[in-house]
């Protein structure tokens, strides 16, 4: 029943129908079932730790070997929420585009797992606010000497390595220059640090297009007071790294490009205005600044040495 409700978003109604039980059973067993899904996560969802082995990916002699030290990625997503009709703050969930969304964020590995999941989020939040409350309340922790890849709309740290700003980013118009010019060509160091970037960060994206992809319920939670929809989103994201550890080989891992549903402009800014920027101070780090010019000098000086 639950797996019909997440992968096809059926009405309960209809379950009750199928499965020849009444309403009242379905949502009593759906929402038992839940819980139990939502504690395995503590099982299948788990943060790496200061002797979390290289993933093979950025081995040396890669073009991803000075990113040795990179644990994973981390981005947020937008998720169709339907507030609690008598929630007084049920605005706060209107995002920019004027939609009711909650905002997600999550930590994943280069083979496209999960390590963290933080849901509930109201869709108006800066993802840098979500990011800066998950780290101070615990609930997203990074190992001594390791970092995250994060994009353009995170400050840069040490923990959290984000590319240059107003520098070309975006997978897709790197790819377009490819095609124009035969090969991949990059005019200064920073675009070369921002495509390697992209290319290790873009497993974040490629996981969310998954799930979204395979759940269709996370498209529309209307029959569940926002508590379970937040159950819901960690529910799925535990069934996704079950799958992955179970079946790795499934064919809803393999997505086509264009399928992790990002939209982006095309340069290393983040999607907020300037000013959201400048209200949440979003701003480098040395330590950041200093990791990301060490990778960016010793990338150019490679390519140049070829």
């Amino acid at each position: 029943m639950l797996l019909e409700l997440l992968g096809h978003a059926t009405k309960l109604r209809k379950i009750a129908e199928y499965f020849q039980h009444s309403l009242e059973t379905v949502w009593r067993c759906i929402h038992n079932v839940l819980d139990y899904v939502v504690k395995l996560s503590s099982h299948y969802i788990k943060q790496p730790k200061s002797n979390t082995p290289r993933h093979s990916k950025l081995a040396d002699g890669t073009q991803y070997g000075l990113f040795k030290d990179a644990i994973g990625a981390i981005d947020g997503t937008h998720i169709p929420a339907f507030p609690n009709k008598n929630d007084k703050t049920k605005e706060r969930f209107r995002n920019r585009k004027g939609e009711f969304t909650q905002n997600v964020l999550a930590a994943v590995d280069f083979d496209g797992k999960f390590l963290a999941v933080v849901a509930g989020w109201e869709g108006s939040a800066h993802d840098n606010t979500v990011l800066r409350s998950a780290v101070q309340e615990r609930l997203l922790r990074v190992p001594s000497g390791k970092y995250y890849l994060v994009d353009a709309g995170y400050a840069n740290s040490s923990q959290f390595l984000a590319p240059y700003r107003r520098v070309c980013y975006h997978l897709d118009t790197f790819r377009d220059r490819a095609r124009s010019q035969g090969k991949y060509r990059y005019d200064t160091p920073q675009e070369l640090f921002n495509h390697r970037h992209a290319q290790l960060r873009n497993v974040v994206e490629r996981t969310f297009g998954v799930v979204k992809n395979r759940f269709h319920i996370l498209k529309d939670m209307s029959q569940f007071n926002f508590d379970t929809q937040i159950q819901i989103v960690g529910a799925c994201c535990t069934l996704h790294n079950f799958i992955k550890h179970h079946d790795a080989s499934d064919e809803m891992f393999r997505v086509p490009q264009g399928m992790d549903g990002s939209q982006h402009n095309g340069v290393g800014d983040d999607d907020n205005s300037q000013e959201e920027q400048q209200q949440e101070n979003v701003t480098d780090l040395p330590s950041g600044t200093n990791l990301r010019e060490h990778i960016k000098d010793a990338l150019w000086q490679m390519r140049q040495n070829r």
